[in-house]
């Protein structure tokens, strides 16, 4: 009886045990990557998020300021376009340095603050938003009254925005933030 050599039958084991390490080691890999980018995009979604909640606490600041013009901080389809955008000098430095009180009334300066919020090409809801809308509404506490939103109403505040997800393909989100004018809160 001829006894094998040990060395002799291992041969050729090491190459496939390197090819297993191998697709194991790629298989983790493709999953670390693709964690990665899913990180990305809820860095990003949250991101956006932030902005849109800053620019609504912008705009909620706003309406507590010229609490008197609620009804007119609502939005409409006029509002949609920005391509005739200017800073104004209403929402600037209303009453301040080289502009006189009388020269600013409320609704100026609720139609700017409302534009400067959605339009400002630096940081306004269009800029920094994929997709960004704006909207206004009014749950008003008087309607026999026949105006809008009657003072002491809650304005709601909501500000939307595109969002891209491999699973789910692309969405939106959206910030809804309720103010009440006048209410120091």
């Amino acid at each position: 009886m001829k006894l094998r050599d040990p060395r002799r039958h291992q041969q050729g084991t090491t190459l496939v045990e390197v090819l297993v390490a191998a697709v194991i080691i790629g298989v983790g890999l493709l999953g670390i990557a693709s964690l990665q980018v899913r990180s990305l995009q809820a860095s990003t979604n949250a991101e956006a998020r932030a902005r849109a909640t800053d620019l609504a606490w912008e705009l909620a600041d706003r309406i507590r300021a010229n609490a008197d013009a609620d009804e007119y901080y609502l939005t409409d389809e006029a509002l949609n376009n920005c391509d005739a955008y200017s800073t104004g000098v209403c929402s600037a430095i209303p009453g301040g340095e080289g502009v006189e009180e009388s020269a600013c009334s409320k609704i100026d300066i609720a139609n700017e603050d409302k534009l400067s919020i959605l339009c400002d090409p630096a940081s306004g809801i269009r800029s920094v938003l994929a997709d960004g809308t704006l909207e206004v509404t009014c749950a008003d506490i008087d309607t026999t009254d026949g105006d809008d939103c009657s003072p002491g109403s809650q304005l709601t505040i909501t500000i939307g925005w595109s969002v891209r997800d491999d699973i789910f393909g692309t969405g939106t989100d959206r910030v809804v933030m309720t103010v009440i004018p006048g209410d120091p809160r």
